[in-house]
């Protein structure tokens, strides 16, 4: 098994506990929002904040699982209904163009990240810092990144074995 198979499996199964944690802490801080809320006539300072932090992070780690399960949204009209060996050029560029353009807006989120205006922010209500939920987005980028350069050099060596890429 090859280095980028074994470090996206890995970041796949982190992903999936960071999933399986978030949206319990969303569903219950909601919940409990709610009941103080409309029945206790005393509304939670931070239950909004921590369902918002976690449905921010769970979306955006949800977007990078959906590349390691190739289970993203595509259009394969054109695809489907061409030769198989155009078929994988296709979707070998494809794939190419997504993480050079995943690696570029990964490299922008660091920029935007390292502002120091950035770690200034903090949330209305609980004065959190907002690089909490920012760093969702160079965190995921990441991931997707190294889903994607998985999911490039599996393609490769579909075609370099005469398969079809899936």
């Amino acid at each position: 098994m090859n280095l980028s198979k074994v470090i996206s499996n890995v970041i796949f199964k982190f992903e999936k506990l960071l999933v399986i944690i978030l949206i319990p802490i969303m569903l219950i801080a909601m919940v409990l929002d709610i009941f103080f809320r409309y029945f206790l006539s005393s509304p939670l300072m931070w239950g909004q904040e921590l369902a918002l932090y976690s449905f921010v992070w769970t979306s955006f780690i949800g977007a990078s699982m959906s590349i390691k399960s190739k289970g993203a949204v595509a259009v394969t009209v054109l695809v489907d209904r061409i030769n198989t060996k155009l078929s994988n050029a296709l979707i070998a560029i494809g794939l190419f163009v997504s993480t050079v353009f995943s690696i570029y807006i990964f490299y922008l989120s660091i920029n935007w990240i390292t502002n120091p205006t950035i770690f200034l922010q903090t949330s209305v209500t609980t004065q959190t810092p907002m690089i909490y939920m920012y760093m969702s987005i160079p965190v995921s980028l990441l991931f997707m990144t190294i889903h994607f350069i998985n999911w490039l050099f599996e393609a490769l060596r579909s075609v370099k074995n005469g398969k079809v890429i899936e």
